[in-house]
């Protein structure tokens, strides 16, 4: 059974988008409903918050300039976290005020790709777009419902997405030389898994590892979508993962406690918690943004 290891005690209501940033080593990850950024260095144990302003905070990227890029309720802004400045980038979804960003990553050339979504009403109207270094955007298709687990193969010849509520997981033709998506199709279908595909990362040998939210686990799929390996959590909602230390053989994982019954809290209290496992596999370094 493989050793699951709480390591911040973080209390996020919605954890989300562990990265290892090899500047400062140390995993940076964040709380979407309790917006803020926050980090935890492997050497010391030290543990800090960063308040970011905003109602909603859905993912971000460390920039290759410094800070980071948040996608909030209302655009995309710089945030300096020693500082506490935050600035508008870019607004996608200026005509839109009941919709919110949400998870997002960055490809090798350093663009951020991302899906919004209706915070009001949870239908599908949300978007997925790629934003460029120089703050372009493109929409590539629409239909979502909560947009989720986007990551890209080792070769940068595919990118994942999940949409949560439709229990599916997709795969696309990626181009990162021209920064474009297509043959959309099915890559896992999780209708009859105990939980929801939430975020995803990929590994180095190109295998596929997802959080599922209430589901109380993390599934890691072959690149041609196969259930390869299976690791029970100790918590219930599972929201992402993602690959860090020095060797990036560790795998840290992020977890909420909304959607918990006051009971369901009680019997874990460590829901909302960053946590760490080693799985004989090593990750891929995550690209920044290079705007």
């Amino acid at each position: 059974m493989t050793a699951i290891e709480m390591v911040a005690d973080s209390k996020n209501r919605v954890g989300e988008v562990p990265v290892w940033s090899p500047r400062d080593r140390k995993v940076w990850w964040i709380d979407v409903r309790q917006p803020r950024i926050q980090s935890y260095d492997p050497d010391t144990g030290a543990f800090e918050t960063f308040l970011t302003g905003g109602n909603v905070l859905g993912s971000y990227a460390i920039r290759e300039q410094g800070g980071f890029m948040l996608a909030q309720e209302d655009g995309l802004y710089a945030f300096d976290a020693a500082t506490g400045e935050r600035t508008l980038l870019v607004d996608p979804e200026a005509d839109f005020p009941d919709h919110r960003l949400n998870d997002g990553r960055c490809d090798r050339k350093g663009r951020f790709w991302l899906g919004s979504m209706n915070d009001k009403q949870r239908t599908d109207d949300g978007s997925f777009y790629s934003v460029g270094p120089d703050l372009a955007i493109a929409k590539w298709f629409d239909g979502i419902n909560i947009p989720n687990g986007v990551c890209f193969s080792p070769d940068d010849k595919v990118m994942y997405f999940a949409d949560t509520p439709k229990k599916m997981i997709w795969a696309f033709d990626f181009d990162i030389e021209e920064g474009r998506i297509s043959n959309r199709r099915v890559f896992a279908d999780l209708k009859d898994a105990p939980g929801r595909p939430d975020g995803s990362t990929v590994d180095a040998e190109g295998f596929v590892w997802n959080a599922e939210f209430a589901g109380r686990r993390i599934v890691r799929y072959t690149p041609d979508g196969r259930v390869d390996r299976v690791i029970d959590m100790p918590v219930t909602n599972i929201t992402c993962l993602g690959f860090g230390g020095d060797n990036l053989d560790q795998l840290y994982i992020t977890t909420a406690w909304q959607g918990l019954s006051d009971e369901q809290r009680a019997a874990e209290p460590l829901a909302g918690a960053l946590f760490r496992t080693e799985v004989g596999v090593r990750g891929l370094p995550e690209p920044m943004f290079a705007g």
